[in-house]
């Protein structure tokens, strides 16, 4: 079995076990008439897809009465008609399912979803140093893609989530100077830090670490990440803190991280690869 095909099992068998935990509880499997207070995480997701579909705005007693009346619902457009035929049932499903994990389990499934994120960037930045190659095409380092599903899932995942819970313990405004005290830390601080323990497993996984060599390549390659760094993380950043909810905040910062770790898992692994 391929270290791929594990990363897949893993996520399915992780995502199976909190299905059965979320839905199989007599509460949520026979809910009662009355209405049901939800998550807020799990609400705004429901009430964002229904309008996203066209659907109503609002939550059924039951099978025959509603809570709102008919001016207050909204009339199904014709791209909402396709899309809940053809994309958002599973979607609906998927992102409801999501949002309970995200409010019930939030640093697993935050770490979860970093360490997948992770294994798909290193297997792109292998894809991309392999149609650089001049010479005979390396295979795809299984191994690799292991370590940095790890990095993302036992080191990012969890000081992300308490890395924001923090600096929104700190400065919990969203107003201008705050964001932007809030957005600098993370490049003064959490980012560097990051950088030199992604660096230190590449050269695990390597099999070249040493104190003396990590030492070298952190003073080498550091100063060029960080100031790439600061072009990309300070405007996204500054935008996950300003508008998006606290609580997907990681997964925002997971979605654009996808990009930036293609960049340094090439830079992490530029000497082991020459």
């Amino acid at each position: 079995m391929t270290i791929t095909s594990l990363l897949v099992l893993i996520f399915l068998s992780s995502s199976s076990v909190w299905a059965a935990d979320a839905f199989g509880s007599s509460s949520l499997a026979k809910p009662t008439p009355k209405v049901m207070r939800k998550p807020a995480a799990v609400a705004a997701t429901r009430r964002f897809l229904l309008a996203l579909r066209g659907g109503e705005l609002c939550e059924t007693v039951d099978d025959t009465d509603s809570q709102c009346s008919e001016g207050e619902k909204i009339s199904p457009s014709t791209f909402g008609k396709l899309a809940s035929v053809a994309i958002m049932p599973p979607l609906s499903s998927f992102a409801l399912f999501y949002a309970l994990q995200l409010r019930t389990r939030p640093i697993q499934t935050k770490s979860v979803t970093a360490g997948v994120i992770f294994g798909m960037s290193d297997y792109f930045a292998q894809t991309i140093e392999r149609n650089k190659s001049d010479g005979e095409k390396k295979a795809i380092v299984q191994s690799r893609i292991l370590t940095t599903f790890l990095v993302g899932l036992l080191v990012f995942g969890p000081t992300a989530n308490w890395w924001y819970s923090t600096m929104f313990k700190l400065w919990p405004s969203t107003a201008f100077v705050p964001t932007l005290i809030k957005a600098f830390l993370g490049q003064l601080i959490f980012g560097p830090a990051f950088t030199t323990i992604f660096f230190a497993a590449g050269m695990i996984q390597a099999g070249s670490f040493s104190i003396g060599a990590w030492i070298q390549k952190v003073k080498n390659d550091l100063p060029k990440v960080a100031a790439s760094g600061a072009g990309f993380w300070m405007p996204v950043s500054f935008v996950s803190y300003k508008f998006i909810p606290q609580e997907w905040i990681p997964i925002f910062t997971n979605l654009c991280s996808f990009v930036w770790t293609i960049y340094l898992s090439l830079v992490s692994n530029r000497k082991s690869t020459q």
